[in-house]
């Protein structure tokens, strides 16, 4: 009985955290937005004039389609329809999505005849210009932002964490052996990690014969320098850190863990960078194996974006359990058409770059760059917001909280009798401040 319960709860949370991506009612959508990555990752392998051209076309097509499911879908005599679970409707859904991208399909081959920057007033807005440069912006922009969105997830593990290992008694001697223990952990791991690494590729970046070029194991060493000079600067500030709680007398293991967290994140886009230089730099040929990593590594990446962006935008009213998911193939399919585009051009943009490990070497430098000013300027932030370090910056409700803890100490110590000041005057007094207690947000 116990099995079938926890059977079914398994079942509920991966519909739960896949947005219903896999349940029987979405499953036709599904496939065919996998099938559409797979197309035109496939495409994109065999670069030919006006190849990217198509490739946008069909690509757009299909997001129209899923962003005109979405509207369509919140019809609730359409609903029932385009998500029935019966099976007997599936003949039904596909008529009514093929029917839809056909109609999408004419109105973006118009727009694709018709609407060519050369053809309208506001040049901006032809689709040679405007298209292929938002679909560059959505891949390079959800790459970038990607920290801030599992920052919540290094913070809520974090703060766990410090909760079960560190007690409330400042003078705990268990305390603050966990908090240097994991600072130690801290200042070790980067080093370790990065040594492995520069030991276990350096075969991989040497000369295997005489006549072979020196540049990539210069740049191998140079990228080497490159991550101990950002490991010393991180370091720097997980220590002014540790020193600014110890006089804070909040000893906490949070500061390191999320320190830990970041740089396995660094790491990981380090290693992503040199390795695709290493792929950049080797001959190029056509890799039966490298394609079909890149493929699957691709639909990957995809399941990632449609969990995490879903997490995100379901607060929006526009959004039910049923349609995000539309929106989220949409978004998707343009996240790698940006990809896409680099690679073979399209519109006005010509093929900037020749492989998908060059735009992955640019994305993963930019990601790391983001990273490392991230953490510099966030990790300060965060250790005050949880008041484990001096607090120079308070919000409004912090104030408020403040004032009133400051107003019950004056009673409770008798400076300051109960009935002197009452709600109303204590009201307008935050008024003269420009505070409103009045109506925040809990």
């Amino acid at each position: 009985m116990n099995e079938n319960i926890n059977t079914i709860k398994d079942k509920e949370t991966i519909k739960t955290r896949f947005h219903r991506l896999f349940e029987y009612s979405h499953i036709i959508y599904t496939i065919l937005f996998f099938l559409i990555i797979i197309v035109i990752t496939v495409l994109s392998l065999y670069p030919k004039e006006d190849i990217g051209n198509i490739v946008l076309v069909v690509t757009i097509s299909f997001t129209l389609t899923y962003l005109i499911l979405m509207f369509i879908s919140m019809i609730p005599q359409m609903e029932a329809h385009i998500f029935s679970k019966e099976r007997k409707d599936t003949i039904k859904k596909l008529t009514i999505l093929m029917a839809t991208f056909g109609i999408c399909l004419i109105l973006i081959l118009i727009y694709f005849f018709f609407g060519s920057s050369s053809q309208i007033p506001v040049q901006f807005l032809g689709w040679d210009i405007i298209l292929p440069y938002s679909c560059v912006i959505i891949y390079f922009g959800w790459n970038l932002l990607q920290i801030f969105f599992i920052r919540k997830i290094m913070v809520s593990v974090s703060n766990k964490v410090n909760d079960k290992l560190i007690t409330r008694d400042k003078e705990s001697n268990i305390s603050r052996i966990y908090t240097y223990l994991f600072l130690i952990i801290g200042l070790i791991l980067p080093i370790v990690f990065q040594l492995s690494t520069y030991f276990g590729l350096l075969n991989y970046f040497e000369p295997q014969g005489p006549g072979d070029s020196l540049e990539p194991i210069y740049w191998f060493n140079g990228w080497n320098i490159s991550m101990y000079v950002i490991i010393i600067l991180t370091l720097y500030k997980l220590v002014n850190l540790f020193i600014k709680s110890i006089k804070n007398e909040t000893p906490n293991v949070f500061s390191s863990l999320f320190y830990i967290f970041i740089w396995l994140y660094l790491w990981y886009r380090s290693f992503s960078f040199i390795w695709s230089f290493r792929r950049v730099t080797e001959i190029h040929g056509f890799d039966f194996f490298r394609v079909v990593i890149d493929i699957l590594l691709m639909i990957l990446t995809a399941i990632l974006v449609l969990k995490g962006l879903g997490g995100k935008i379901f607060r929006f009213k526009i959004f039910n359990p049923n349609n995000l998911s539309f929106f989220l193939f949409a978004f998707t399919i343009l996240y790698f058409e940006g990809q896409i585009i680099m690679i073979i051009g399209a519109g006005s943009i010509s093929g900037t770059y020749a492989s998908q490990s060059q735009i992955s070497l640019v994305n993963n430098f930019l990601i790391i760059l983001i990273t490392v000013i991230f953490y510099w300027l966030y990790s300060e932030f965060i250790l005050e917001r949880e008041n484990f370090i001096f607090k120079e910056k308070f919000k409004q409700e912090e104030v408020i909280s403040l004032i009133k803890d400051f107003k019950g100490y004056l009673e409770s110590t008798g400076a300051l009798e109960a009935d002197r000041i009452t709600d109303f005057e204590f009201q307008n007094f935050l008024k003269t401040r420009k505070l409103k207690s009045k109506n925040m947000k809990k």
